[in-house]
């Protein structure tokens, strides 16, 4: 206790202490008034020195702007000669706008800056910008009589716009009846164009007399616009259409450079769902078109385009295109009746012929009447099915035929054992003799596979079906995801797709189904199984309309299938096959081939056992 209190005595007086101290080193009021004059001196010196530091900057800004300016103008003038007055300028903007587009320009080359589509959205429902900034150049070049080489992209044109506020014209006027001017034009029958035209007025006297043609680069960056990016940059590259030709195109798989020797009428840079063409009102020259895929996944792919367009040196020249900003629409572009709507891809052959006579219309017929995509698919799988049937039918009746010959064709196996050419002789003679064509199921299924590859063509590449959501898919054009997985299966991806696990199950169910019906044992009964596995695997990343449309199929298909069992009796079946051999064997087109390629393999089909 005693110890407490000396301790708490011992404390106090050293606060006092250091009180006392602290008042005793106190400056006195004239120390502190002494103190205040210095700082201020300091203050006011140190505020002198940074102005004069400032002084100094502006007056060196100042020269080098000067010397710059006077550097700029000179080196100008050696580059651009006529020009150099055009090669300066402050960059500003116009903009032109109807009811789809909003298209915006620069000065700075006269060109088109931006694209925005007004009732699109990107997958995350940002706007959708086609293009923007230095994703989009669009410049001519040309030699002037001064031996200068002039490109318009480096160019500052003055714009004017029409009083209706849907043409403006950008100019670089030289003097009186001497310039250059782009016309931009919002077409009114057509909300997705914009008409353009180059005017080169008193321009002879300018432009070299060696140039018989003005070199006109359009490169674009392609912005990613969808979820897939992957599928995306797979369906990305450029279309060109040369006369009397079938508009051709370059691989979306691969980079390459084409050159195009023959007159161009258009040329368009395709995505998965929208698309910028040109479509000149006279040919282009030829030139070369090429696609870079973009490494660093910013954009999908770069594609650049290099023509000529004709000049003849006359006092007034024009050279007129237009441009399309829009969706692969196929009945809009079929419109433009330009072969366009060929950027849209169909499959070829008679695939293509499915789709573009049976499939789009019948596709465009319901959706006039109904709002819900996923119903729409389910009535176009309903019509085909139903067109298929007889088909269908065909199948399963040569499948039961194999099916109560199978006895039969067991005795033969266990007759011959391994002499498999005897083996094959034998059941050629029963076929034959019954009156059964072995491959009677394969050509009606043979003969549904352009409806099916059709599909596959149609449902990715539909326009109708981006962002329409059905039941948990909240976009038809592209996959549906029910779990995002924590990693990547190489082949499959990190997302689970509900309707391609559908469409698998319904398609093991259906091979199942099928292997019984048609009582096939050994390798081939476990290989059926594998090829809806793969299917799982391979169609996990495609548009769910796809998938829903396949698992609605193979329902259909074995809604059929136990349609028809319930009124087929195999007994009957056997019955007649029976009866077949008391009758004249009459030999098809299709057997007296069999016949003539099993002779070829030495087996006689005809010899006496």
């Amino acid at each position: 206790m005693e110890m407490d209190r000396n301790s708490i005595i011992g404390l106090v007086l050293i606060f006092l202490i250091l009180i006392g101290f602290a008042w005793y080193n106190q400056p006195s009021e004239a120390e502190l008034q002494t103190l205040k004059h210095q700082q201020d001196s300091l203050s006011m010196m140190r505020k002198q020195q940074d102005s004069l530091k400032m002084l100094e900057l502006q007056a060196n800004t100042v020269n080098d702007s000067i010397k710059k300016n006077t550097f700029d103008s000179a080196a100008a003038t050696a580059t651009y000669g006529t020009f150099a007055s055009f090669s300066k300028g402050e960059e500003a903007f116009t903009k032109l706008e109807n009811e789809e587009l909003i298209v915006t320009f620069t000065n700075k080359g006269g060109r088109i800056y931006s694209v925005q589509l007004k009732n699109q959205k990107r997958f995350d429902k940002k706007d959708l910008i086609l293009f923007t900034g230095e994703q989009n150049k669009f410049n001519y070049a040309f030699k002037t009589e001064d031996g200068k080489t002039i490109e318009t992209q480096n160019l500052y044109f003055t714009p004017v716009v029409n009083n209706d506020g849907k043409s403006l014209a950008m100019q670089v006027k030289l003097g009186e009846g001497q310039y250059i001017e782009q016309v931009y034009t919002l077409t009114p029958d057509n909300q997705q164009m914009l008409g353009y035209k180059l005017n080169l007025v008193g321009m002879q006297q300018t432009i070299a007399a060696s140039n018989n043609h003005l070199d006109l680069n359009w490169k674009q960056q392609i912005l990613n616009q969808e979820k897939n990016f992957a599928n995306e940059v797979n369906t990305t590259t450029a279309y060109y259409k040369t006369p009397e030709v079938t508009p051709e195109f370059i691989a979306e798989t691969k980079d390459e450079k084409k050159d195009i020797t023959t007159p161009i009428q258009w040329i368009s840079y395709k995505q998965q769902f929208f698309n910028t063409t040109i479509i000149a009102d006279k040919n282009f020259e030829g030139g070369n078109i090429e696609t870079l895929t973009d490494v660093s996944l910013e954009t999908l792919k770069t594609i650049s385009t290099n023509v000529t367009i004709p000049y003849t040196h006359t006092n007034n020249e024009s050279f007129g295109m237009k441009f399309y900003f829009g969706p692969n629409h196929y009945k809009t572009l079929a419109k433009l009746d330009i072969e366009l709507e060929r950027i849209i891809p169909m499959g070829w052959g008679v695939f293509r012929w499915v789709n573009k006579y049976f499939v789009i219309n019948v596709f465009y017929f319901l959706s006039q009447y109904i709002g819900s995509f996923g119903i729409i698919i389910l009535l176009l799988t309903i019509i085909i099915k139903t067109l298929v049937f007889p088909m269908v039918y065909k199948s399963y009746i040569s499948a039961a035929k194999m099916r109560v010959m199978k006895p039969e064709l067991d005795v033969i196996k266990e007759k011959y054992g391994d002499d498999m050419t005897k083996i094959q002789q034998e059941n050629m003679k029963l076929y034959r003799t019954v009156g059964v064509n072995p491959l009677g199921g394969c050509i009606p299924m043979l003969l549904q596979l352009p409806i099916l590859f059709a599909m596959f063509q149609f449902f990715p590449s539909a326009f109708e079906l981006r962002q329409e959501a059905f039941l948990w898919a909240e976009d038809l054009s592209t996959y549906d995801s029910i779990y995002t997985l924590p990693f990547t299966l190489p082949g499959y991806g990190n997302h689970v797709s509900l309707f391609t696990i559908l469409m698998t199950i319904s398609s093991l169910v259906y091979t199942h189904y099928n292997n019984q019906m048609t009582a096939v044992t050994g390798q081939m009964k476990w290989l059926s199984y594998i090829m809806p596995v793969i299917f799982m695997f391979v169609l996990n990343n495609y548009a769910a309309g796809l998938n829903y449309y396949y698992f609605l199929s193979n329902l259909t298909t074995i809604a059929q299938q136990l349609a028809i069992r319930s009124f087929v009796d195999d007994k009957v079946i056997h019955a007649q096959l029976q009866e077949n051999k008391k009758k004249p064997v009459k030999v098809s087109k299709f057997q007296q081939k069999l016949e003539e390629m099993a002779k070829q393999r030495g087996i006689d089909l005809n010899k006496k056992k």
